[in-house]
Order: C-alpha cells, then structure tokens, then sequence
C-alpha cells in the first residue's frame, strides 16, 4: 500500500541521524505529495538504525544533511539515486550495494528528479554500535583501507534483496515486525561484512568477470576518487585480472593507456 509522505516526516526521521537537514521540491513545484509510497526509519537495536524506503517521487527534490560519524550501509533494488558523501559522488544501481566509513561529520546530498522510484534500504550503525558489537573505535576500523570515506562496493544475496523488498511494503506496527527488521539489519551485516575486500587489497567476494562489467566498476572508482588511494597492482586484482591484463584491456577500450588518463 502507498500513502502521500509529507516532507515534515522525512525531516522528523533525518532528525534522528542528522543535522541541518534541508528535503526541498525544485524551485516551481509543490512541496505537497512530493513522496508516495512507504518510508519508516526503526532503531533494530541501540544505536544501530534500519531506514526503508520504497518512494516515488512526485517532484524534483533536492536532500541535503549533515551525517553523523557512522557506518552506512545501503542496499538498492529499483532505481538508481546519486549520493554525494564530502566530495565523493556514487551511483547506486539495482543489486549493488555500498557500504562507508564516516569517520566525522560529512555533508551529504542526493539530488532525486520527478518519475523517479527508490526502493532501498540503507543501514546506520553509530560508533557506539560499533564500539560494543565488533570492538571498533571508529567506522573505518572496519574497513580494508582505515581512512574516513573508505568504501567498497558489495552484491547482495537474492535471498536479502527478497526480504528486504517485503518488509519495504511494511508499517512496522507490531512487535513481531520490528523482530523481524531486527533479524534483517543483522543479516545485511552479515552479508557486507563477509563481502568487504581484504586487507590486502586483493579484492571483493565477486570480482567483475564480463568486460563490461569491469569498464562500468573501474569508471565507478574514477569518478568517485576510489582510483586514487589504489596503485594499479591494487586495482587490476580488485577487478579479478593481472596489471598486464588492465592495460591491455584499458588502452584497447579507451584508446589511451590508463597512467594517462589517471594522472
């Protein structure tokens, strides 16, 4: 079922998380009826935050906030928004999920355009989470490379995209419901954690196997700044394929060889 979502309520539940949060239409279009569909942010456990959202949006908007120190975690399985953490923009496309390190404050923006649906379900776990669950001081603890923004990029099981697409149609109204988001914020942290690259660098749990597939993930890093803080060995094994391999491939793919796009 659909309901209208005043922005008063998205305000209410960014509230919880964020500071100096702004959910404004696009100058000419009306704040009323801008969300329809189902939204609801629940605290699974003490400090740790599900949101779901399962919108679409009546009019251009424009979101903007401040976030807090935390981990995100974000799942999407319809619709592909753009969110900007700092200076580091990432497309979140269906099936792919992405996980961050927000070791201080961080400006956030997603700019969402009208027609556009969003089924997604994105995770906060706050530092004193992290602290009592998985003994970590600080977001980036967790992550392969220990800076704040690190991040990677993760493939959720069709058995959690299932799930989280029926507690999506949900009103969390009753005890059992709220166990139940509980038990799926769990198992989405389950699956991301397992994913996360290793120390090493040597990659994530799928690695792009199709030639089209690697294109679109290198292109992710590139213009997300990711490439940055990776050397080209780093890369080539992140991609599942040797230094000599990505060369090859890059420089028959963009016509240039890939130092020289890079620097």
């Amino acid at each position: 079922m659909s309901w209208i979502i005043e922005l008063d309520h998205v305000h209410r539940m960014a509230r919880a998380l964020t500071s100096d949060h702004q959910c404004q239409p696009a100058e000419g279009q009306s704040a009323d009826g801008a969300l329809i569909g189902n939204m609801h942010l629940q605290e699974a456990q003490p400090g740790l935050f599900m949101r779901l959202n399962r919108v679409r949006k009546l009019a251009d908007l424009m979101i903007r906030s401040r976030i807090e120190p935390s981990l995100k975690i974000a799942v999407v399985w319809r619709g592909e928004p753009e969110v900007s953490f700092g200076p580091h923009c990432h497309a979140l496309k269906p099936g792919r999920a992405l996980c961050i390190a927000l070791d201080e404050p961080t400006e956030f923006r997603l700019n969402s355009l009208k027609g556009a649906h969003e089924h997604s379900a994105i995770l906060t776990l706050t530092p004193a989470w992290l602290k009592w669950h998985l003994n970590a001081s600080r977001a980036s603890e967790v992550m392969s490379h220990m800076r704040h923004l690190a991040h990677f990029h993760w493939w959720p099981s069709p058995r959690l995209l299932e799930r989280l697409d029926t507690f999506s149609r949900q009103r969390p109204t009753y005890p059992v419901q709220r166990l139940g988001i509980e038990s799926l914020a769990l198992e989405m942290i389950s699956e991301c954690l397992t994913a996360r690259p290793a120390q090493t660098g040597t990659g994530e749990r799928h690695p792009p196997r199709e030639t089209a597939d690697w294109k679109e993930t290198l292109e992710d890093w590139i213009h997300n700044g990711e490439v940055a803080y990776q050397s080209q060995a780093e890369i080539a094994a992140r991609l599942g394929m040797s230094v000599r391999q990505l060369q090859r491939r890059y420089r028959d793919a963009y016509g240039q060889t890939m130092t020289q796009d890079l620097r």
